[in-house]
């Protein structure tokens, strides 16, 4: 029996038995059918079954169908480089493009701290549920292109922060004032806060960087 009729299985114990836990239980079952692949629709009308003819609650409805959405776009973000919805690059396309440059900084003998840095963007703690946070970062993400409209790598570090790999040349105060005007359109208060990270003068080290970003 696989995870997905596992979870199901239980569903239906929790919504007969009328327990407190059946909307958490509802969560497993999107989740799980989620990594399996199973259709979203396909999970609704098992999920109906499950109530015996009545009409499921919202809550239900919602918590199957939002671990459904989450565990699928967590899936698809493994396989991409890039997430469709928002067009922001993945932190692994973000990692991938800064060995490039450590390696071509090796071969030219330059150093790439000297030559390009990090525009981070964190936008400020708020209780939301997932499509909120997807909506902000495509507010961040047209901001963020707006400013650096050529080649640049505009990554998602986390659900909260965001940023542009970019030439050094590029990374000048006004630069970085509109990037915050940009940003103020649309997080008006409190408004996110908008920083230069540099890059350290070693591969070995861009890990601690990434990491403390993403953390």
């Amino acid at each position: 029996m696989n995870p997905f009729d596992v979870s199901y299985l239980e569903l239906d114990s929790a919504v007969r038995a009328g327990r407190v836990d059946a909307v958490d239980v509802a969560h497993e079952v999107g989740a799980s059918a989620a990594s399996l692949g199973v259709p979203l629709h396909e999970v609704l009308d098992r999920v109906e079954r499950a109530f015996d003819g009545l009409e499921p609650s919202f809550a239900m409805v919602r918590g199957v169908a939002v671990a459904w959405a989450e565990t699928s776009r967590a899936l698809q973000l493994e396989e991409s480089c890039e997430d469709p919805l928002t067009q922001l690059s993945t932190v692994p396309h973000l990692r991938h493009s800064l060995d490039a440059l450590y390696r071509g900084a090796i071969r030219d003998d330059t150093t790439v701290s000297d030559r390009h840095g990090l525009v981070v963007v964190e936008l400020p703690r708020q209780l939301g549920h997932a499509l909120e946070s997807t909506l902000h970062a495509v507010d961040v993400s047209v901001a963020l292109r707006t400013a650096f409209p050529g080649d640049e790598v505009i990554a998602q570090l986390s659900p909260r922060r965001f940023c542009v790999l970019a030439d050094r040349d590029r990374l000048d105060q006004p630069t970085l004032n509109l990037v915050t005007i940009l940003l103020r359109r649309t997080f008006e208060s409190p408004p996110p806060r908008v920083w230069l990270e540099l890059l350290p003068p070693v591969a070995q080290d861009v890990t601690w960087v990434l990491d403390a970003l993403t953390g």
